[in-house]
C-alpha cells in the first residue's frame, strides 16, 4: 500500500493511533482490517511479551501466528516462541495425563518448524518419544545428545524385549505348576517395566497365595477335608491357624498336639495342650507324651472322637475324625520329602510331598492328567498354592 493510500485509511490511521496509545489488542485488529497482517502478527508479539499469565501469552501467540504471513522472515520466530510457551506452561502445571502429553507433543512441533531443533528434541524426550527426539538431534547436527538418545532406545527395546520374555515365563511356570519360578519372573517384571504397579500388584497377589509353611488343606467338591503335613507339632482346635481344625464349642482353641519324630526314636505321639475338657484315651485323661503306635482311638473332650493309624512305608501317621461336628475330616502327619499316597488314605487319586515347605502334588497314577485351574499341569509335580482348583478324573480338590 503506497503512502498516500495508508495516508487515506482509516483503519491504518486507527492501528497507528491504537499502537501509540498502547492498545496492541485493537491495534493488531485495525492492522489486519487494513491489510497488514505482518504489523498485526507483531502487536501480538508484544501482547504476548506483556502477558501476565501463560494462558494470555499463548494465547496472542496464537494470535500472531494467524496473521503471520507465510512467506517472510516473522512466521518462525513466532513458531519458536509459541512452542518454548506451551513447553513451559506444561512442565509448570505437570505432564501426568494423556492431555498433558499432547500439549508437549504440539510444542515440539512447534519447535522442530521453527528449526529449534534441541528445545524440540528435549520436549519429545520429556515425554519418552525417542524416536521423534532422535529426528530432531539429527536434523540439527547434534550428534551427542542424537547418540545418547539411540543408546537408551537400544537400552529400552532390550528391557521391552526381557519384559514380554519374562511375562511369558511367568505364565507358563504359573499354569505349568512351578510357582516359585513364577514368582521370580515376577520380578523380573517388576525390576524391567516403566510401570511396575501391575507387574507389583501380581506378585504380591502371588506371594499372598504360596505355601512355605509345611501344610496344605486339599477340601474335596462335597465336603471331605484331608490336610497333609510335614512339620512338628501339628495343632487340633478351634484356632484357624491349628493344623486340623475342630469347629465345636467344646474344644480348646488349641486342645491338642502331635508330636512328629522325637529325639528317643518314637515316630507319632499325642499330648494335650492344656485344654479345658482335656485329651483322652480309653475315657482318661493324658499326661505328657503318650506314643501312637499301630492303630487307636483318642477324645477331645466329649465331643470328638478320632481314630489313628500309623504306617511304615512311608512312615506317616494317618487321624480321622469319626464322631463330632467336623466327622469326616482327615490329617496326616509325615516327614519332608516323604510321598503320601492320598489313593490309599482318601481315595484321592493323587499324591503329595513337601520340599523346603512347599507341597507338590502328583496324579496317581502318574499318566493321568492332572488339570489345574482347568488347564493341563506340566509333567511331574504340580507345586500347590492357595486357590488351586484340581481336577483328576471325576474328583475336583480345592486348595483351601
Amino acid at each position: 500500500m503506497g503512502f498516500f493510500k495508508r495516508l487515506f485509511s482509516a483503519d491504518y490511521r486507527a492501528a497507528v493511533a491504537a499502537e501509540a496509545a498502547g492498545d496492541l489488542e485493537l491495534a493488531a485488529e485495525r492492522y489486519a482490517l487494513a491489510g497488514y497482517h505482518d504489523a498485526a502478527a507483531r502487536m501480538h508479539l508484544a501482547r504476548a511479551e506483556r502477558a501476565i499469565s501463560h494462558a494470555e501469552e499463548i494465547e496472542a501467540l496464537r494470535d500472531a501466528l494467524h496473521w503471520a504471513p507465510e512467506e517472510g522472515d516473522l512466521r518462525q520466530p513466532v513458531m519458536a516462541a509459541l512452542g518454548k510457551a506451551l513447553l513451559t506452561r506444561a512442565r509448570a502445571e505437570g505432564v501426568a495425563t494423556a492431555r498433558d502429553r499432547e500439549r508437549v507433543r504440539e510444542a515440539a512441533q512447534f519447535l522442530e518448524a521453527a528449526e529449534e531443533w534441541e528445545a524440540a528434541g528435549d520436549a519429545w524426550e520429556s515425554i519418552g518419544a525417542d524416536g521423534e527426539a532422535a529426528r530432531a538431534y539429527g536434523n540439527g547436527g547434534l550428534v551427542d545428545r542424537l547418540e545418547t538418545v539411540l543408546a537408551r532406545g537400544s537400552e529400552k527395546s532390550d528391557r521391552a524385549r526381557t519384559l514380554r520374555e519374562a511375562f511369558a515365563d511367568y505364565e507358563m511356570h504359573l499354569h505349568g505348576g512351578d510357582r516359585d519360578a513364577a514368582r521370580e519372573a515376577l520380578k523380573i517384571c517388576v525390576e524391567h517395566a516403566e510401570n511396575k504397579a501391575d507387574y507389583r500388584r501380581l506378585l504380591d497377589e502371588l506371594e499372598s497365595q504360596l505355601i512355605t509353611g509345611g501344610h496344605v488343606v486339599l477340601r474335596r467338591r462335597g465336603g471331605q477335608r484331608v490336610t497333609i503335613a510335614a512339620r512338628s507339632p501339628l495343632l487340633m482346635g478351634r484356632d484357624s491357624l491349628c493344623d486340623l481344625e475342630l469347629r465345636a464349642g467344646g474344644v480348646s482353641r488349641r486342645h491338642a498336639e502331635i508330636h512328629v519324630g522325637r529325639a528317643d526314636g518314637v515316630r507319632f505321639s499325642l499330648a494335650d495342650a492344656g485344654s479345658r475338657n482335656g485329651t483322652l484315651i480309653g475315657g482318661l485323661p493324658i499326661k505328657g507324651e503318650v506314643p501312637l503306635i499301630d492303630r487307636g482311638r483318642f477324645a477331645l473332650g466329649e465331643v470328638y472322637e478320632l481314630e489313628y493309624e500309623t504306617h511304615e512305608d512311608p512312615s506317616i501317621l494317618v487321624v480321622r475324625v469319626v464322631r463330632g461336628l467336623d466327622q469326616g475330616a482327615v490329617l496326616i502327619a509325615c516327614d519332608p520329602g516323604v510321598k503320601v499316597p492320598l489313593a490309599e488314605i482318601a481315595g484321592l487319586p493323587l499324591s503329595v510331598r513337601f520340599s523346603d515347605g512347599r507341597p507338590y502334588a502328583l496324579p496317581e497314577p502318574p499318566d493321568t492328567t492332572l488339570l489345574v485351574g482347568g488347564r493341563p499341569a506340566a509333567h511331574g509335580a504340580t507345586q500347590l498354592i492357595h486357590g488351586d482348583v484340581l481336577t483328576v478324573g471325576p474328583d475336583e480338590l480345592e486348595v483351601a
